[in-house]
């Protein structure tokens, strides 16, 4: 008697394309969680970077849980915009200036690297898990 062979992968057969869009939806939490730190600890004070702040957070955490809920490819691509977005305002704040607010320092117990990270990381998991998606980007 001949055995057939199974076409579809095991449960337990590592997904890339998902174990990247997992990780990268952790990395936009942990961004918002972050942001929502540095929002508590006085940033809902500053004029204009403080809504913000709380903005980011709050459309982190929806956005990752749509990561997490949709396989859709806009929704990491949104994603990334937002963090590449982040990473931006960050680095212009800690340098030019941002609406009158000049970043100093690492932030509240460092948590300004720590955001650069998390949110460098969202990038590229993101990023890795639209490219190895069957079809990349080209598919809907």
């Amino acid at each position: 008697m001949r055995r057939a062979t199974a076409t579809r992968a095991s449960m337990w057969t590592p997904s890339w394309p998902l174990a990247s869009r997992l990780l990268g939806a952790a990395g936009v939490a942990a961004s918002g969680t972050i942001h929502f730190q540095l929002w508590t600890s006085g940033y809902s004070v500053i004029s204009v970077i403080g809504p913000l702040f709380l903005l980011d957070a709050v459309g982190s955490w929806l956005v990752a849980l749509a990561l997490l809920g949709t396989r859709f490819r806009v929704v990491a691509a949104v994603a990334i915009l937002m963090e590449l977005g982040a990473v931006a305002g960050l680095a212009l704040a800690s340098t030019a200036g941002l609406f009158g607010f000049q970043e100093s320092g690492s932030g509240v117990g460092g948590q300004i690297m720590a955001a650069y990270g998390t949110e460098s990381l969202a990038v590229v998991l993101l990023a890795a898990s639209l490219v190895l998606t069957r079809g990349g980007l080209r598919r809907g």
